[in-house]
C-alpha cells in the first residue's frame, strides 16, 4: 500500500512540478523538508496524528514553512494532510526523485570494492556502466573487505559483477564443461 501511495502522489508531484518548469525548485524543498522531519521526528508524529485536525495540522505547516517554499509544496502538504498521507511524505520524496532521475536519464548506484578507489578510477566505472546500461551513471564507492579482487557494481538492481570471486566462478563452470 505504501508504495502504490508513494508513486501516486510522487507521480502526481512531479508531473506538476515538470508541468510548471520546476523540477529543481521543488526536488530542493522537499528534500529540506524531508530532512527537517527526519531529524525531527515529533514534528512528523504531530503531523501524523489523527487526533490533531486537519485544519490545525494546517496552520502548523503554514507558520513553519509558508514564505520558506513555494505555493506549490505548501498545497502539496495540505492535500497529504486532508488525505491523512503525511505518514508517506518519506517515500513520496523518494519517488519524486527517482522520476527525476529517470526524465533526465541518470541513474545512481553503488561500486563495491576491496580497497577505496580513485575519482578517476569511479569516472571509468561510471562511462563502462553507463555504456553497458544506457545511462548516465553516478557511483559512490563502498569498501567491502570480503572481496578478493575487482569491482561489483549497483546500479537499479542490476549488477554487474566483476569481482574476482565471480570471474574464478566463471572458470570453474567453463572448466567443468570441458
Amino acid at each position: 500500500m505504501e508504495l502504490i501511495i508513494a508513486m501516486t502522489y510522487g507521480r502526481a508531484l512531479f508531473d506538476a512540478a515538470k508541468d510548471l518548469d520546476k523540477i529543481d525548485e521543488i526536488k530542493e524543498e522537499i528534500d529540506q523538508i524531508d530532512k527537517i522531519l527526519k531529524h525531527q521526528p515529533q514534528f512528523m508524529e504531530l503531523l501524523c496524528t489523527p487526533a490533531i485536525p486537519a485544519v490545525k495540522k494546517k496552520g502548523i505547516i503554514r507558520n513553519v514553512f509558508e514564505g520558506r517554499v513555494c505555493d506549490e509544496v505548501l498545497s502539496f502538504m495540505y492535500i497529504l494532510v486532508d488525505k491523512s498521507r503525511f505518514y508517506h511524505y518519506h517515500w513520496i520524496v523518494k519517488e519524486y526523485l527517482r522520476l527525476m532521475d529517470e526524465y533526465r536519464g541518470e541513474a545512481y548506484g553503488k561500486v563495491y570494492s576491496a580497497a577505496p578507489l580513485s575519482a578517476e578510477q569511479i569516472e571509468k566505472l561510471e562511462d563502462e556502466a553507463g555504456k553497458l546500461l544506457h545511462e548516465k551513471v553516478k557511483l559512490k564507492n563502498k569498501v567491502d573487505q570480503s572481496l578478493l579482487g575487482g569491482v561489483k557494481i549497483m546500479v537499479d538492481g542490476k549488477i554487474i559483477d566483476a569481482t574476482l570471486r565471480a570471474k574464478l566462478e566463471d572458470l570453474r563452470r567453463k572448466l567443468k564443461t570441458l
